[in-house]
C-alpha cells in the first residue's frame, strides 16, 4: 500500500489549517500577556521620556537663576545717547549724574617729510619710541617731554636691507610697540605716518634715532624720522589729548573716550562734545528680574501639569495616567514641592527667606501663583536678598572685602571676616643717593645703563637705560619702570613693576601681591650701585594676606582668603582693606535655584535616576522579546506534536479506507460464488 505524501490525503481534512488554528488558540493567552507587558513598558518608557524632557526644560530656567548676580540686572540711560552712550554691569549702583563733554580724547599722529615713493631708502639704525606727554612750540618742534612710566619703551631695529619707507612701516607694525604706521600720499609725496595706538595726552610719543651714519639729529639718513627734544625732523600732525568732562560740577579728565573707572560698574562712551549737561541714570532693572521670576513660575507650573497628566487621575473619564501611583514620580513631585515651599536657612531673619515672601504661593493643584504687587515691593526694597533667595551668592555687611565664591562643600550661613596681616607686594629698595637736580643731574652713561632682574619668577633680558642727564629722581624712576616693563620676557609673561623715588632711594615693586610676588636684581652695571643705589643680589618677596573666616584661620593667596574648615570651608573673599581687624560679615546662601538645580542634576545627568529607569525598562522590553522567541519555539514544538498526531490519524484512516475498498471489491465475487453453489451448496 502506498504511503501518505500529503496532509489530509487519508482523511480528506485540511489538517494544516486545523493545526494552525489549534496552535493559535494555545498561543493566544501567552501572546496577549506578553503584548500587554510590552505595551505597558513602552508606555512607561515614553512617559518617563516626557517627564525627563519637562524636567530638563525646567532646569534650563532654573540654571538662569543659579547665581545671585543673575538677578542683579541694572539699566543705564543717557538723556543724549548720541553724545554719551552708557551701559551698566552688575557692579554698578543705582544713582544719577550730570555730565558735560568739553573735549574728546584723541591719539597723537606724527608724519615724516614727503618722499618720492614708498621704496625710497632712508637709512639704517634703531628707532626708540618713548611714551609720555609731548609739548611742541608754534613751529612744531618738541620743547618738552615727560615720560609715562606705565608705558613700555620700545626699540626697533631698522636693518640696511629694510630701510625704505615701506620696510620701516612694516618693522614698526611687526614690533607691536604701541604705535601703528602707514604710508599716506598727501599730494606732495609719500609720508610715513605714525599713529599712537592709545588716546590721551600721556600716551603721546617721541621718536629717538640711533642713526648708523653717526648723526642722530640731521635731516639725512634714519634721523629724518627724529621727533624729540634734540631733533624735530618729523612733524606732529595731531597732538594727543585727554577727554575733558564736567561731572556733577567736578572737572574730570580721562585718557580715552571709553571710560570705565569714573563710576563702579558704569561704562561711558563719549561720542561728541556737548553744550549742555547729559543726564545719566542708573536703576535696578526690577522688570527684568520680575520677568525671570515669572518665567521660573511658568516653567514650574508646566512641569507640575505634566506630572499630573502622567501620574494623576482624570475624574472626568475615570482614567489614571500611565505613571499613576508610581513611587519615583511621587518622590520627585514631593521633593519639588518641599523646595518651593521651604525657607533658605542662610536667610533666616531677613525680609526675604522663601518664595512666599515674594508673593509666590502654592495652589490646591500644586501649581504656583504670583502676587505681582508683593513681588514688586520685594524687588524694590530687598533686591539683593531676592537674588540670594534664588542663587548662590554672598551678602556683604561691612567693607574692605568682597565675595568671590564658594565651593561645593560650603554651607549657607553668616560668617565673620577678619584680617590679621595684609597682603604685601615684593619690593627692593636701593641705598639713598643725592637727589638729582637741574644743577646736579644724574648722568646715565655706559657705566651705569644696564641691569637685569627677575620679577615673579620671570627673568628679563639685559635692560638698557637711555643715556643722558636726568634732573629729577622721578624722571629716572619713570625711565627705569618703562624700560623694565618694556622687556620682552617680562611683557610676554605679564610681569610688571612700579618704580618710585622715595626717601632719596629708588624702590622697585612688583605689581603682584602675595608669596608668589618676588623681585630679584640679578646684575647691574659697574657704576649702578654708586649712582642709583641699586646693587646686584638685592631681593624681596611678598606676603599673603592672613586672617580668619568664621573665627577659623583661613588660607591666604595674595589678597584672597579661603576658609579651610567648618561650615564655611571653601568660601573665598578678596581683601581690599588697607587696615587690619574685623571687616564685617558675609552671608553665603545656596538659594532655591541652586538647590533645585542640584536636585534636577541627580535625576537628569548621566548615570542618574532617569538613566536607571529607562535602562531597566529597556532591559524589560528586551526580556519580553526573548520570551517571544521562547514562546515561538515552544509553539513550533506544539505544532509539530499536533502534526504528528494528525498524521498518525490520517495514516490510520488511509489504511482503514484501503481495507474497506478491498473488502468492497471482494463482495461481488463472493456473491457470485454463493449463487453458483445453489440451494444445497453443490455446484452444477
Amino acid at each position: 500500500m502506498a504511503g501518505i505524501s500529503s496532509l489530509g490525503i487519508g482523511s480528506g481534512l485540511d489538517i494544516g489549517a486545523l493545526v494552525d488554528r489549534l496552535v493559535a488558540a494555545e498561543q493566544a493567552p501567552a501572546q496577549n500577556r506578553l503584548n500587554s507587558r510590552e505595551a505597558q513598558a513602552q508606555a512607561q518608557l515614553s512617559a518617563y521620556g516626557s517627564l525627563k524632557s519637562a524636567l530638563s526644560d525646567f532646569r534650563d530656567k532654573v540654571q538662569g537663576l543659579a547665581q545671585a548676580d543673575d538677578f542683579r540686572v541694572l539699566t543705564a540711560t543717557s538723556s543724549n545717547s548720541e553724545a554719551v552712550a552708557v551701559s551698566a554691569s552688575t557692579a554698578a549702583v543705582a544713582g544719577s549724574l550730570d555730565l558735560e563733554v568739553n573735549q574728546l580724547a584723541q591719539a597723537q599722529t606724527v608724519a615724516s617729510a614727503a618722499f618720492a615713493t614708498s621704496t625710497t631708502a632712508l637709512g639704517s639704525g634703531t628707532l626708540t619710541l618713548r611714551f609720555g606727554t609731548v609739548v611742541t612750540d608754534a613751529d612744531g618742534a618738541v620743547t618738552d617731554f615727560t615720560q609715562n612710566p606705565d608705558k613700555a619703551v620700545a626699540t626697533i631695529d631698522i636693518p640696511a636691507g629694510a630701510n625704505t619707507l615701506a620696510g620701516i612701516r612694516d618693522a614698526i607694525n611687526n614690533a607691536d610697540a604701541g604705535v601703528n604706521a602707514s604710508i599716506i600720499n598727501d599730494g606732495t609725496g609719500e609720508r610715513l605716518v605714525f599713529n599712537a595706538a592709545d588716546t590721551g595726552a600721556a600716551n603721546a610719543f617721541v621718536i629717538e634715532v640711533a642713526d648708523d651714519d653717526g648723526n642722530d639729529v640731521d635731516a639725512a639718513g634714519l634721523s629724518q624720522l627724529a621727533f624729540n627734544t634734540s631733533a624735530t625732523q618729523a612733524q606732529q600732525a595731531r597732538g594727543g589729548q585727554d577727554a575733558q568732562l564736567i561731572v556733577n560740577g567736578l572737572a574730570v579728565s580721562r585718557a580715552g573716550n571709553e571710560i570705565t573707572d569714573l563710576v563702579d560698574g558704569l561704562t561711558l562712551s563719549l561720542q561728541t562734545t556737548t553744550t549742555s549737561a547729559t543726564r545719566i541714570d542708573v536703576a535696578q532693572d526690577t522688570g527684568a528680574a520680575q520677568q525671570k521670576i515669572h518665567d521660573f513660575v511658568d516653567a514650574f507650573n508646566q512641569l507640575r501639569q505634566q506630572i499630573d497628566q502622567l501620574a494623576g487621575f482624570d475624574a472626568s473619564n475615570g482614567q489614571g495616567g500611565v505613571l499613576q501611583g508610581n513611587a519615583t514620580v511621587r518622590g520627585i513631585d514631593a521633593r519639588l514641592q518641599r523646595l518651593t515651599t521651604s525657607e533658605v536657612p542662610a536667610l533666616n531673619g531677613r525680609a526675604v527667606r522663601s518664595l512666599a515672601d515674594l508673593g509666590i504661593t502654592t495652589q490646591r493643584d500644586g501649581t504656583l501663583q504670583i502676587d505681582d504687587a508683593t513681588l514688586s515691593e520685594a524687588l524694590d526694597s530687598h533686591f539683593d536678598e531676592v537674588g540670594a533667595l534664588f542663587g548662590i551668592g554672598g551678602l556683604v555687611e561691612g567693607g574692605g572685602f568682597r565675595y568671590i565664591g564658594g565651593a561645593e562643600v560650603t554651607r549657607g550661613g553668616e560668617y565673620a571676616v577678619a584680617v590679621t596681616s595684609l597682603a604685601q607686594q615684593a619690593s627692593i629698595q636701593g641705598a639713598a643717593i643725592v637727589p638729582p637736580a637741574p644743577s646736579a643731574p644724574l648722568v646715565i652713561d655706559a657705566g651705569n645703563d644696564t641691569l637685569q632682574l627677575t620679577v615673579d619668577g620671570v627673568t628679563s633680558g639685559s635692560i638698557q637705560l637711555t643715556q643722558g642727564s636726568y634732573t629729577s629722581g622721578s624722571d629716572v624712576a619713570a625711565e627705569l619702570q618703562a624700560r623694565i616693563n618694556g622687556d620682552a620676557n617680562l611683557k610676554d609673561a605679564g610681569a610688571t613693576v612700579s618704580v618710585d623715588f622715595s626717601g632719596d632711594a629708588f624702590v622697585i615693586t612688583s605689581s603682584r601681591y602675595g608669596s608668589e610676588s618676588a623681585v630679584t636684581l640679578n646684575s647691574v652695571a659697574a657704576n649702578v650701585p654708586s649712582s642709583l643705589g641699586l646693587s646686584g643680589g638685592q631681593a624681596g618677596v611678598g606676603a599673603d594676606v592672613q586672617g580668619t573666616i568664621d573665627g577659623v584661620a583661613a588660607s591666604g593667596a595674595g589678597r584672597f582668603l579661603t576658609a579651610q574648615g567648618g561650615a564655611a570651608s571653601g568660601l573665598e573673599v578678596e581683601i581690599t582693606a588697607s587696615t587690619m581687624g574685623e571687616l564685617g560679615t558675609l552671608t553665603f546662601s545656596r538659594g532655591l535655584a541652586d538647590q533645585l538645580n542640584t536636585t534636577l542634576d541627580t535625576y537628569l545627568d548621566g548615570g542618574g535616576l532617569f538613566d536607571s529607569l529607562t535602562t531597566n525598562l529597556s532591559d524589560r522590553i528586551d526580556a519580553i522579546g526573548e520570551d517571544r522567541d521562547q514562546l515561538a519555539a515552544r509553539m513550533q514544538q506544539v505544532r509539530q506534536r499536533f502534526l504528528d498526531q494528525f498524521n498518525a490519524m490520517d495514516t490510520l484512516l488511509a489504511q482503514l479506507n484501503s481495507t474497506a475498498t478491498f473488502l468492497a471489491n471482494q463482495l461481488p465475487g463472493l456473491e457470485r460464488l454463493a449463487q453458483s453453489a445453489g440451494p444445497s451448496g453443490d455446484s452444477q
